[in-house]
């Protein structure tokens, strides 16, 4: 026990409530930012996590709990219980660290006003850590669902028109960080479009060479021949079953994206041709590389 002027602390008590709550809130962030969850790294985390609060009791470890060095030791819990690959992984788990904290710390007030009164405030502050527990756990199972399904989907899809000539094609896309299709001759990145999207951008013989060829040889060969043949070529891509696949592409005049902020203008982005569908649910007809609306 730490005694401070008017108050009794209890060192176990407070070593046992951030050590549950950062298990879970590390629990969540796992499962929300999609990395694999080791129960012995997140558990030597929480252990360390519920000592640094320990620490913070002490007066003379004042020093120890600014606001850069708190930034930091989370960082560091971060990184002991998920192990991110990369930056982009620990930047979403950081992220998302600090979002489910904060929104279990506004349940945890929300529920201390809801019960508390003068004489039961020690009572319920262990309702208040069951509700903060609680409320990581929710986040941690539906917001895997919700967020990573629904919420993060729609943040990562744009409204797409592509220009060719005086035709112009609308779609949703769908930004795609692992498209790395890029065009053999300028070495830009490639959008890829389901077929039907772009048809009726496309001229008719076109279309013809397209829908009749019998192999894709043939098909190569006539579409040289077509009045969009300065516009061809030919993407070469592995997939799962097909390590040296082509896909067949199209210059178009123009790409925009529209992000929201403003409109992302691209010329002379090579589109290749899906002729099957890209989401089943019909969501998006596209896939965007990130260069495309980074830059």
């Amino acid at each position: 026990m730490i005694i401070l002027p008017d108050q009794k602390i209890y060192a176990d008590l407070t070593f046992i409530i951030n050590f549950v709550m950062d298990f879970c809130i590390l629990w969540a962030t796992a499962k929300l930012a999609g990395i694999k969850i080791v129960y012995k790294r997140l558990i030597i985390a929480s252990i360390i996590g519920g000592l640094y609060a320990v620490g913070y009791l002490l007066p003379d470890m004042s020093q120890w709990y600014t606001l850069p060095l708190k930034i930091i030791f989370s960082c560091l819990l971060i990184i002991l219980a998920l192990w991110p690959k990369g930056w982009e992984e620990f930047k979403k788990a950081f992220l998302y660290f600090y979002a489910i904290n904060f929104t279990v710390a506004g349940a945890t007030i929300g529920i201390s006003y809801l019960f508390h009164t003068n004489t039961q405030a020690a009572t319920y502050s262990y309702l208040w850590l069951l509700g903060g527990i609680l409320c990581a756990i929710t986040i941690g199972i539906a917001g895997e669902k919700y967020f990573v399904k629904k919420v993060i989907p729609n943040l990562l899809r744009f409204n797409v028109k592509l220009k060719f000539g005086d035709l112009i094609c609308n779609g949703e896309g769908f930004l795609d960080t692992g498209n790395g299709l890029r065009d053999p001759i300028t070495n830009k990145p490639v959008v890829v479009a389901e077929y039907r999207l772009i048809k009726g951008c496309l001229p008719d013989d076109f279309i013809n060479v397209l829908e009749k060829s019998n192999n894709e040889t043939d098909m190569l060969e006539a579409l040289a021949d077509t009045s969009w043949a300065s516009r061809i070529r030919l993407i070469p891509f592995t997939s799962i079953g097909k390590k040296h696949g082509l896909l067949v592409g199209v210059r178009a005049d123009e790409i925009l994206v529209e992000t929201g902020d403003m409109d992302l203008v691209h010329k002379n982005v090579v589109v290749g041709i899906y002729k099957d569908i890209l989401c089943a649910e019909g969501q998006y007809q596209m896939l965007i590389p990130s260069e495309i609306v980074q830059n």
